[in-house]
């Protein structure tokens, strides 16, 4: 499904997935090492990673899992 809205019109975008409320940045880096991410990645498509390591160990998702984009800004 899709909104018609861009990630870049949320404040702060955070993805849902399995359970897991997980924090939408713009690169790999701005991740602390073990901290799990989301990002869109060069095709356009989001994914979602664990800096300096693996998403899917612990994530209890697997790939193609669906997902929700929100804006996780609160007044």
């Amino acid at each position: 499904m899709h909104c018609g809205c861009s990630i870049e019109d949320f404040k702060e975008p955070v993805a849902d997935i399995a359970g897991h409320q997980i924090a939408m940045l713009q690169t790999y880096g701005r991740a602390r090492p073990g901290d799990l991410l989301a990002l869109v990645n060069s095709f356009g498509v989001i994914e979602i990673a664990k800096a300096e390591g693996s998403a899917a160990e612990g994530l209890g998702s697997a790939r193609g899992a669906p997902l929700l984009v929100r804006d996780g800004y609160t007044t």
